[in-house]
């Protein structure tokens, strides 16, 4: 019989709150999945595999200290508590060991809240013969991944936030012997039509593959980044680029920006947009911010992600972030310029579609360094001259965002946290394309 899991959880967390001795504080972090991974190989399926796991991170709190402990509940009510109640004995024994901490945040009552986020898609035998049916003239490679994940953070005070989501992507490449076209598809429901659309692009892209490829030299390129070369970059501003507590520590790429030395393109907007989803309301503490946090307007940043500990250890005030003070749902607000009009609107230049290895090359200056990687072109008169050989790109974000930014797509594209190690991530980006005057290639 299938365990209703929020029911399951209610129960278990007030028994585990209910052992609590007085002067103590507990809170409780679920990370619930029964997922359905398939991996298919030269268009064949090769792993069907379903995970069930449900994972509870205690945050045990007393006299200034915190200490944290994770473990697998098993959804059998007294072994569960058996647990909680070994684990509650352990840590009273352990805690006195640690130093007060200096960014201590007592747990409080952030209020309650019930999401539940459907996605409509067909069964998973019904995704594998549609996946076979459309790549039956390809070699394809990649990994389908769907089923319920949920997340909640409930406390002793009295908190209890639960979130529970099924969305799904298809993360995916197609090869012609060793040159590849990457595609993804995901949405809020299930579309046969949009599905199709994306796999023949990709398929489209594989043929312009054949082409002879062409060496291109160093220097600088009016270049269009394909929205999965956007969602790379914007990946780095995650790498603590907008981050309150690492500004302060002196980690500030983004430092000239903030001191109004210097301003991005007004026609950049980025925001960290909840409303896409595909992320929890409330952060791993339960405390619920704006649905909608604008970090840079129009080329100037607003706000940097402030966590409670943070606003508490420089006397700010906080947005409610993260712990982590990372971006969990950003959205680069889309420009004026058709997607279908990309190439013409380049003319001569560099066409990307993907981007890897991206890395800070230095960070005072916002620099960024990386490869392109699958399905680059060089065009001409708004004509795919053939694929290009690797190139290294270093250039500024300054630039990139900045003084080279001409326009972004008018559309948008979402693209869901697909991380899977341990267990399934949630969180996505919505991006559009970019059209850039210059950027600087280096190899």
């Amino acid at each position: 019989m299938k365990t209703d899991i929020l029911s399951y959880f209610k129960k278990f967390s007030a028994a585990s709150f209910s052992l609590l001795e007085s002067n103590e504080d507990l809170a409780m972090n679920l990370h619930s999945e029964e997922s359905d991974f398939i991996r298919f190989s030269q268009s064949k399926v090769r792993q069907n595999t379903t995970v069930q796991q449900h994972e509870v991170t205690l945050q045990y709190q007393k006299d200034q200290r915190v200490y944290r402990i994770k473990f697998n509940l098993t959804l059998d009510f007294e072994q569960d508590t058996a647990k909680v109640k070994s684990v509650l004995s352990q840590l009273r024994i352990e805690l006195p060991q640690t130093d007060p901490s200096p960014q201590f945040v007592p747990i409080v009552n952030n209020g309650s809240s019930e999401t539940f986020k459907k996605a409509e898609r067909p069964s998973t035998a019904d995704v594998i013969a549609i996946i076979g049916s459309t790549f039956t003239d390809a070699d394809l490679a990649g990994l389908w991944c769907s089923g319920p994940l949920r997340q909640a953070s409930v406390n002793s005070k009295g908190q209890f936030h639960y979130f529970e989501t099924d969305y799904f992507f298809f993360d995916y490449s197609i090869y012609d012997g060793p040159r590849a076209a990457k595609s993804f598809y995901a949405e809020d429901s299930w579309n046969l039509k949009n599905f199709i659309e994306i796999a023949q692009q990709a398929k489209n892209t594989l043929a312009l593959l054949k082409k002879p490829s062409l060496k291109i030299q160093p220097g600088q390129y009016k270049t269009y980044l394909g929205p999965m070369a956007v969602a790379e970059v914007l990946g780095l501003f995650n790498w603590r680029a907008l981050s309150q507590s690492s500004f302060k520590q002196g980690f500030a790429p983004l430092k000239k920006l903030a001191e109004k030395e210097t301003l991005m393109s007004d026609k950049f907007t980025l925001v960290e947009n909840l409303n896409l989803g595909y992320s929890t309301p409330f952060n791993s503490l339960g405390e619920i911010g704006p649905k909608e946090l604008v970090l840079i307007k129009n080329g100037h940043l607003d706000n940097l992600l402030t966590s409670t500990a943070t606003a508490t250890e420089y006397k700010l005030e906080s947005n409610y972030a993260d712990p982590s003070e990372s971006m969990r749902s950003p959205e680069v607000k889309p420009g004026h310029l058709k997607e279908q009009d990309a190439l013409k609107n380049l003319g001569t230049g560099l066409y990307l579609s993907n981007l890897h290895y991206i890395n800070w090359s230095d960070i005072q200056t916002a620099r960024i360094t990386g490869m392109t990687r699958f399905a680059c072109f060089w065009v001409e008169n708004g004509e795919i001259q053939g694929p290009i050989q690797d190139m290294r790109f270093d250039d500024s974000l300054f630039n990139l965002f900045g003084k080279n930014l001409i326009d972004l797509t008018e559309t948008q594209h979402v693209y869901t946290d697909t991380a899977t190690y341990l267990k399934r991530s949630l969180g996505a980006m919505k991006v559009p394309g970019m059209l850039l005057q210059a950027m600087n290639f280096t190899l």
